[in-house]
């Protein structure tokens, strides 16, 4: 195991421990040049952190206090801090406004200024989570280690307020967040607090080797070391720079999966391309392994951008190379996976522009994959999630530097409520009082940054706490689908979701479910979500005809629009097959094949995974139930000759 010996690899970490523990010689105007630098650094780092943070990290430092102490002191504060800015903030400004208005005010439409108490109050609060988060961060070293931390972070404030702030500690190992930090901070401690974004983006990504499985051939990226180099010694060719862009959109930029030869040649091919979208096309499509099953010409050859190009290959390589390319020349970019009817595809998602205005555009995104969800590999978290955050989260990236760190800081402040006031085991919710003060920080939050998903993930959670009222929950759907439904449909829908699951009277949870139903009808991925969760609640009410018709929709409106059409046909039959009815069981699969789309000029080994195909196997299956095995024999032989 490597132990990385900061002090002596780094100046300004020698120049911060020398100006706390020596008295060196006197300048003209009273401090030597040891002091007049540290105290740069300090101030900077005061500014960041507040002064009971600064005091607290270099009491660290010093080996005067203990990080779990520290820990605990200011998780207090910061639960303080929030508590003053919502007495401040939930002032009533007209003090004869007494009477309560007949039905709850339309909360996040209307931004309501902060007041300056208000504005300093939220002022504290950025500096204490900023605090706590960098602590926890801390903590997660080995005890004999967290004083030399301390002292590097005390050296580099901007990089420790950034890497605070955008680490995500619940769904983090923060102690190999800390290890590719504290690795940065020793090789290349002069440059990071120059772009502190691209630093903690690394950081966050990096903690876990990159690794990208495409089919049958899989790449890995370069480490931190060469990844910050790339970027770093190449800002100025780079589409976008490197400063200003949120760490949050930067980590779909640095979670580059490719040596760095290879980043080097994209770069040094593709260097200030605007269109990224093109290098999708510009990859020709290899039909004779999509249609005959071949082996892909470049996994024959050797699976790399330039027998990509060389070669060409499928979706997924098409995706691949222009996502790879892209990143290399600084794009943040995604490789989105959909299924819809009939089989996977991949297509790519990138920050363009129009005119001197960022814009999220994606390419190869064909036919029925308009209205199917597309998802994504989040690099910091490594859970897939789903694409339609990427416009949000570019939306995000262009507010004011001081509108993030304020919601942040809020929802941060809003996490630790909840978590800290919830049952583990879920059996009791948090108070009324609890909830109400989330929802309120979360208010102002999403106020600051509407595109913040972090925060509208807490409301999320807060449902699911089942501690909130159904007042709420209406009023916070109300918000998100007048907010985000139309820009942000699937996003809108996961939110909205476990509020409605979390409605106890069955009756008024199917009310929601049909109310969001007309909302999102004409999306079939999403509306068949819907009506599967409606079949489920009208199963767990032994009603097997209203679960029947919730499958039978999805059949006859959403058969193609996804593989959830494969799992309502499955769910119907077993309703049938309880009642012993073959005859009927029968009628269902005809039917469903019948409408299934069937897949034209595809391998068979794509072709299994439509629904046509899959479907038929289920009618074949039903027809021998019922004795007619030569019907079976006829329906497989066609199926093969359609596969042929």
């Amino acid at each position: 195991m490597r132990v990385w010996n900061c002090c002596a690899s780094n100046a300004t970490v020698v120049l911060t421990i020398c100006a706390l523990t020596v008295g060196s010689a006197v300048v003209a105007n009273g401090q030597t040049t040891v002091q007049r630098a540290a105290n740069s650094v300090n101030d900077e780092f005061r500014s960041h952190f507040g002064e009971v943070g600064e005091a607290s990290i270099t009491a660290i430092s010093l080996g005067k206090s203990e990080v779990s102490k520290s820990l605990s002191e200011c998780g207090d504060r910061v639960d303080a801090d929030a508590r003053e800015f919502l007495s401040i903030w939930s002032a009533k400004p007209n003090p004869t406004e007494t009477t309560k208005q007949a039905k709850p005010e339309r909360r996040s439409l209307k931004v309501v200024p902060l007041s300056p108490k208000a504005k300093d109050m939220l002022a504290n609060l950025v500096q204490s989570t900023a605090t706590l988060q960098l602590l926890r961060i801390i903590n997660s070293a080995a005890q004999s280690e967290q004083t030399k931390v301390a002292q590097e972070f005390l050296a580099h404030p901007n990089f420790a307020r950034t890497l605070a702030l955008v680490v995500v500690p619940e769904n983090e190992d923060l102690a190999k967040v800390l290890r590719v930090a504290r690795m940065l901070i020793a090789e290349r401690g002069a440059v990071i607090d120059k772009v502190p974004d691209l630093a903690a983006a690394i950081s966050v990504v990096n903690d876990a080797p990159v690794v990208m499985q495409v089919n049958e051939n899989m790449a890995q990226g370069c480490g931190p070391l060469q990844t910050f180099d790339h970027f770093k010694a190449s800002e100025k060719k780079m589409l976008f720079g490197l400063k200003g862009i949120a760490p949050e959109l930067l980590i779909y930029m640095v979670d580059i999966a490719a040596p760095q030869y290879e980043m080097e040649w994209a770069l040094r091919t593709y260097a200030g391309n605007r269109a990224v979208g093109e290098l999708y096309d510009k990859i020709e499509y290899d039909f004779d392994h999509l249609e005959k099953g071949r082996s892909k010409k470049v996994t024959v050859n050797g699976w790399n951008l330039q027998n990509i190009l060389r070669y060409g290959g499928i979706c997924a390589d098409q995706a691949y190379f222009a996502t790879t390319v892209g990143k290399s020349i600084g794009v943040p970019c995604v490789y989105t996976t959909a299924t819809d009817g009939v089989l996977s595809h991949a297509w790519i998602g990138y920050v363009g522009k129009s005119g001197n205005r960022p814009m999220w555009i994606e390419v190869g995104r064909y036919g029925g994959y308009q209205s199917v969800e597309g998802f994504i590999r989040d690099p910091q978290s490594g859970s897939l999630i789903s694409n339609t955050q990427m416009p949000m989260l570019l939306n995000y990236g262009m507010e004011p530097l001081s509108d993030r760190l304020s919601s942040a800081a809020l929802r941060i402040a809003a996490g630790r409520l909840l978590r800290l006031n919830s049952d583990p085991k879920g059996t009791t919710p948090p108070s009324t009082e609890t909830i109400e003060q989330v929802l309120s920080l979360i208010h102002v939050a999403v106020e600051a940054c509407l595109t913040d998903v972090r925060s509208w993930e807490v409301v999320a959670l807060a449902a699911k706490s089942g501690a909130m009222t159904t007042q709420q929950k209406e009023q916070w759907s109300s918000d998100i689908l007048t907010l985000c439904g139309d820009s942000y449909p699937e996003f809108a829908w996961r939110t909205i979701s476990p509020m409605i699951n979390s409605i106890g009277d069955v009756e008024k949870r199917q009310e929601a479910l049909d109310g969001a139903l007309a909302i999102f009808n004409t999306r079939g991925d999403l509306a068949g979500q819907i009506l599967l969760q409606q079949a489920t609640l009208y199963k767990s009410q032994g009603n097997s005809v209203g679960a029947g018709r919730c499958y039978e929709m999805i059949l006859n409106r959403y058969g193609n629009d996804g593989p959830f059409a494969i799992v309502a046909l499955q769910e119907a039959s077993k309703i049938l097959a309880e009642k012993n009815d073959a005859t009927a069981n029968l009628k269902l699969h005809e039917r469903a094949f019948q409408m299934m789309e069937v897949p034209i000029e595809i391998s068979p080994r794509f072709a299994r995974q439509s629904n046509w195909y899959r479907s038929g196997v289920m009618l074949a299956e039903a027809l021998r139930i019922v004795g007619r095995s030569n019907d079976a024999l006829l329906l497989e032989q066609r199926m093969s000759d359609v596969m042929k």
